[in-house]
């Protein structure tokens, strides 16, 4: 079997998403919504988004023995994701609840489910697809311990690696000095550092002490804003094109997705950074994490797509 150019290694979660007038407040019971299900989880979330793009994609995750678990793998292979090496473990697959509001904001819950039992000992070919891959794409919706042991696998390997850190955490230094990429949004990056990070200068500053801290360099995803990139060589302000704001809950998804899509293909990091940028603002234009993901097509009608 050929590798995957980009291996996944991260959650898989079905996404109950509930439209609502306005968020509700604490306590508060809010009706008149609409409701609606969907695969998601960032781990699958992202396998979508490279494959969409063109390009040989695989996912290193676990779904539960019920019938979530029947559905979510079976979307992803007609998605062309490789699910060679997700696993069916006992339980419930990873749930997740998803609030949205009238402007496209959102609050979500989620319970993980199967993803908690994706154990660092990989299956030995799982180990094998992660260091043959061009380029491994990971979050924190499952175990730390698991998202360290991919990252190790990786850089032995000598695989690009790209770390999405949400929902955030504390990170050792250890774990950051295996990262190429760092890929927060605003409020993971105002977490890992204790900056409010509400503009250029403080995303700046955020991008500065996260690199002090080992990682490679750091893409501070600001929404709307746009991103700001920052690497050894230098930094890039990437400014957001202009979208209609339906539904923003896989813009981030769809960034990474994209990222690493075109580093596979030998797009330079900050023009790389710029095609993500374009694809989460396509992605914010629809509705659901999963469905409102960008196919190659659809990114070349926004912008120059370089293969």
């Amino acid at each position: 079997m050929p590798a995957n150019e980009i291996l996944v290694v991260g959650s898989i979660n079905m996404d109950l998403v509930f439209r609502l007038p306005r968020l509700p407040q604490k306590g508060e019971t809010v009706g008149g919504g609409e409701f609606a299900a969907y695969p998601g989880g960032k781990g699958a979330n992202q396998g979508v988004a490279a494959a969409r793009l063109g390009v040989s994609t695989g996912l290193v995750g676990c779904v539960g023995q019920d019938e979530w678990g029947n559905a979510l793998i079976e979307g992803l292979r007609l998605e062309g994701v490789d699910t060679a090496w997700v696993q069916r473990v006992p339980g419930p697959s990873g749930c997740a609840g998803i609030y949205v509001g009238p402007r496209g904001e959102n609050s979500i819950a989620v319970a993980p489910g199967a993803n908690s039992r994706l154990e660092a000992a990989f299956p030995a070919g799982a180990r094998e697809a992660i260091s043959q891959a061009r380029v491994l794409l990971t979050q924190l919706e499952i175990p730390l311990e698991s998202v360290e042991a991919a990252l190790r696998l990786a850089k032995k390997g000598g695989v690009t690696t790209i770390l999405d850190p949400a929902p955030a955490r504390a990170l050792p230094p250890a774990l950051l000095a295996l990262v190429d990429y760092l890929t927060p949004n605003a409020l993971e990056a105002s977490a890992l550092t204790g900056i409010e990070v509400h503009c250029w200068n403080t995303a700046a500053q955020a991008a500065r002490q996260l690199r002090g801290q080992g990682a490679g360099t750091v893409i501070v995803t600001m929404g709307k804003l746009g991103a700001f990139f920052s690497s050894p060589q230098g930094q890039v302000r990437i400014p957001a094109p202009a979208a209609t704001v339906v539904d923003a809950t896989a813009a981030g998804d769809a960034f990474n997705g994209a990222f690493a899509a075109a580093l596979t293909r030998g797009v330079a990091p900050d023009e790389a950074a710029d095609l993500g940028a374009v694809a989460g603002a396509l992605a914010v234009t629809k509705k659901g994490a999963q469905p409102s993901l960008p196919r190659l097509a659809q990114l070349r009608e926004a912008v120059a797509v370089p293969w």
